[in-house]
């Protein structure tokens, strides 16, 4: 049996006799759920298109397509059998909606609901239809439409449908947020927020036509930049229960994927690659993209993050103030961060007026877009906020992490491959090799402006970023209580018991003098304690004073 990659069409699937897990039970679900429009947020990738296709097909009176789901759950439950090929169904996506300009992701906006109406273009032949509605699909179908054509353009399609066929109507959207984030990205936020908002409300707000609106994206978007006034509208993501087993492999589902492809001796590898998402009470979620090509492809590497969609993520850790990209070295160390999350992103408020980052909701989206996952989750009492504890999920999110932070350092001007051979300078105790490698990587960086403002932070941050791309060798850990204080950095050997420790000081006069005081702190403090309880006893001790652009180094 084929494994279905990048296969999205559920009849494509099933017809074609490609792998299928099932996730039909996702129908009776929201059958159940007595809200009448949803939205499901999810990460990329992780099963979205394919559910709504696959509820398309169940529900739509266009054809039996009974045949489709033969010997799969949904056979099972009588609720949903009841509702099956019944509704007309108004299916699109907006994935292709991604463009640098507002006219350009306006006309793919245009084209999607024109495409969408010709798909039900026999309702020009309807007799419950009046002549000037078809006048009007006519106008949708040719793309002639005025602005508040197209904002009306899926309420009025939901009551055509409900005319002629005498039958509430299914509305099925499909990534509604990436014009948005397009939006944001390329500087047309208001334009496709005001666009969508109207054309949202008007489809999903007492449209008497609806018999269930069902939205799917990555991030849940602020109410009062697309939803307002949208009280009907229940939000489920990643942090709630509902639906949590339908998006994404559970262990279970993976390990019979493995035995069925004859890979169960892969599974210790697999996990540590694409496992390692929560979603809501559910433990143990696998990224679906990933565990699929691996099996295909009987290589594990990173794959789902390697395909698009990473720009927004990509562009806040390289922008982020120095304190920030602190946090993420430290995720890459293996320590986990305790952040408040906003649950709905709006976009426009990543950053307060005066340019700083808003990190609660720039967490937020980590968390929703699969980059992080919350081992623990309350809600605080004061602001009633998630407050959670985040870690990358797997290892192929590290090595996106690693990668993003080596072409930071590259554009810094620093030369990848450098970062073992300073160690090993270090665990050598040439501290005049050490300070000539690295006084070269610092007069490689773009500008003295990098060294302004949290002056000391930059510099760790910066050695932590160099630190981070070997974090395959060395694990490291960055202020942790040890002895009397906080040590700067720990970096200890996987592979030979050994470890280092550093600590940092900004010179305002003479280096060499501070990074004698930098070394006897580690000294008077006791910082290698915590190393001697694991039994590491070959300990090499580095104080590091940064003037500008030089350091001075100390070493015992």
């Amino acid at each position: 049996m084929l494994l279905p990659s990048g296969i999205e069409d559920f009849k494509d699937i099933i017809e074609g006799n490609y792998y299928y897990i099932d996730k039909t039970g996702l129908i009776g679900d929201l059958l159940r759920d007595g809200a009448n429009a949803i939205l499901i947020t999810r990460p990329r990738r992780f099963g979205k298109s394919l559910n709504f296709s696959m509820i398309k097909y169940f529900f739509s009176n266009e054809k039996d397509y009974s045949y489709l789901f033969k010997g799969l759950k949904i056979e099972n439950d009588e609720v949903a059998l009841k509702h099956r090929n019944k509704y007309p169904v108004i299916h699109i996506t907006f994935k292709d909606a991604k463009t640098k300009s507002w006219k350009e992701t306006y006309d793919v906006l245009k084209s999607v609901i024109s495409k969408e109406y010709d798909k039900h273009s026999y309702l020009l032949e309807s007799d419950k239809l009046r002549e000037y509605h078809k006048k009007y699909i006519i106008k949708i179908l040719e793309k002639r439409g005025d602005p508040v054509d197209y904002r009306e353009s899926l309420y009025n399609l939901t009551h055509f449908l409900e005319a002629h066929f005498r039958e509430k109507v299914i509305l099925l959207i499909d990534e509604y947020d990436v014009p948005i984030e397009s939006g944001y990205v390329n500087g047309y936020y208001e334009k496709v927020v005001d666009f969508m908002r109207g054309m949202l409300t008007a489809a999903l707000k007492g449209n008497s036509s609806l018999f269930k609106g069902l939205l799917t994206g990555v991030y849940r978007v602020a109410k009062e930049d697309i939803f307002s006034g949208l009280n009907n509208l229940v939000v489920y993501t990643i942090l709630d229960d509902f639906y949590s087993h339908y998006f994404g492999f559970t262990e279970e589902e993976v390990k019979k994927m493995l035995s069925d492809f004859n890979m169960e001796d892969r599974y210790e590898e697999i996990k540590e690659w694409y496992d390692g998402y929560s979603f809501g009470s559910a433990k143990g979620i696998y990224n679906p993209w990933s565990v699929i090509e691996c099996v295909r492809r009987k290589v594990a590497q990173a794959y789902w993050i390697n395909t698009s969609g990473n720009d927004l993520i990509r562009e806040l850790i390289l922008n982020s103030p120095p304190h920030v990209k602190q946090k993420i070295e430290k995720l890459l160390s293996g320590e986990g961060l305790t952040e408040m999350i906003e649950s709905t992103s709006a976009l426009r408020d990543l950053k307060y007026e005066n340019g700083s980052i808003n990190e609660s909701a720039m967490w937020g989206l980590f968390l929703f877009g699969g980059y992080l996952t919350p081992r623990d989750k309350k809600i605080d009492s004061t602001f009633g906020q998630w407050v959670c504890e985040l870690y990358p999920p797997n290892k192929e999110v590290l090595a996106f992490y690693r990668t993003t932070i080596v072409n930071w350092l590259k554009g810094l001007g620093f030369e990848y491959g450098k970062i073992e051979q300073m160690l090993e300078y270090l665990f050598e105790k040439k501290g005049e090799a050490f300070e000539r490698e690295f006084n070269e990587i610092l007069l490689k960086v773009s500008s003295y402006h990098m060294f302004e403002g949290e002056v000391e932070k930059v510099y760790q941050a910066f050695v932590l970023g160099m630190l981070s791309v070997a974090g395959e060798r060395f694990e490291i850990k960055s202020e942790r209580e040890s002895g009397f204080g906080r040590y700067d950095v720990v970096i200890i050997d996987r592979k030979v018991p050994r470890a280092i420790i550093m600590e940092f000081k900004v010179s305002e006069s003479d280096p060499e003098k501070d990074a004698q005081k930098a070394l006897d702190q580690i000294e008077s403090r006791k910082y290698e304690a915590d190393l001697r309880d694991r039994g590491i006893r070959d300990i090499v001790k580095a104080g590091i004073a940064f003037k500008g652009k030089s350091c001075s180094c100390r070493i015992a």
